[in-house]
């Protein structure tokens, strides 16, 4: 099952992340600034979940509720999993931050010797993606040396070098040009898909959003609330994801959106 704003009913197979009933909210001079309300939704083990929403309405603070960043005022956050230990969490953010004075293959493997996870093994994986994603040509290059696109590439494999079992992006094309952007994100997707990860972006492009997820979540504006839960079906309609942005569905899927998201913004 993917992503969906209510509870499963009988369900034997557990979901991957569960957000139940999560409020947040935080104190200013003004006093108390209700940010979350009622956040519900789960995700199934290797789904891709955009969030999508106004301005401003929470969508990076439920990623970072997620990543235990931040503690929710109420409600629960579960993982599910076979092991009893806590889940790995990748964070891909809106800036690649690769570091200029390393080049292309210590920046990947930054995470691992954070992490004092720089193991034989962890070592192949990385080769292994380099090679798997024709990345190995670049790997002695300084950061500068790459386009934008190439470098948020570099920047999801250093991710990926660390085994996450949950990926969290973060506006992570958003300083890209319009033409890199698209390439890089069907780029992205096809790789997460690939490695067979579970991802939830956040995005305020309705078009990257539908173009890339299994499912979007649409959030109304602060005090945010999840307004819809949709799935994206390209596959059960014989579209091919390489081919959506010209599919009749694909425009149906974004006049949906919209029309919610300008419902929001003409709300009183």
């Amino acid at each position: 099952m993917r992503a969906s704003s209510h509870q499963s009913n009988g369900n034997s197979n557990p979901s991957f992340l569960r957000l139940d009933h999560i409020y947040f909210s935080y104190y200013s001079a003004l006093g108390e600034v209700n940010v979350l309300e009622d956040i519900h939704f789960h995700v199934e083990n290797g789904d891709f979940v955009a969030l999508v929403g106004p301005s401003g309405c929470g969508k990076s603070t439920i990623l970072s509720l997620i990543s235990g960043l931040l503690k929710p005022v109420s409600g629960y956050i579960t993982f599910y999993s076979d092991s009893f230990a806590p889940p790995r969490i990748g964070y891909m953010l809106q800036h690649d931050h690769l570091l200029e004075w390393r080049d292309v293959y210590h920046n990947i493997m930054l995470g691992l010797e954070i992490q004092k996870r720089k193991t034989p093994e962890n070592l192949a994986l990385i080769d292994s993606l380099l090679e798997k994603y024709n990345l190995s040509n670049v790997k002695e290059q300084k950061p500068s040396a790459l386009s934008g696109g190439m470098r948020q590439r570099i920047a999801l494999i250093r991710t990926l070098a660390i085994r996450p079992d949950l990926l969290l992006l973060d506006e992570p094309f958003s300083a890209l040009d319009y033409q890199t952007r698209l390439n890089v994100s069907k780029d992205v997707r096809n790789i997460i898909k690939s490695e067979q990860k579970t991802a939830i972006l956040v995005t305020h492009d309705i078009s990257e959003a539908v173009a890339m997820a299994d499912t979007v979540i649409v959030l109304s504006k602060s005090p945010c609330t999840v307004k819809d839960c949709i799935p994206i079906e390209f596959e059960k309609n014989g579209i091919y994801r390489d081919e959506v942005r010209n599919s009749k569905l694909f425009q149906d899927y974004f006049d949906k959106i919209w029309r919610q998201m300008q419902d929001e913004n003409t709300e009183s």
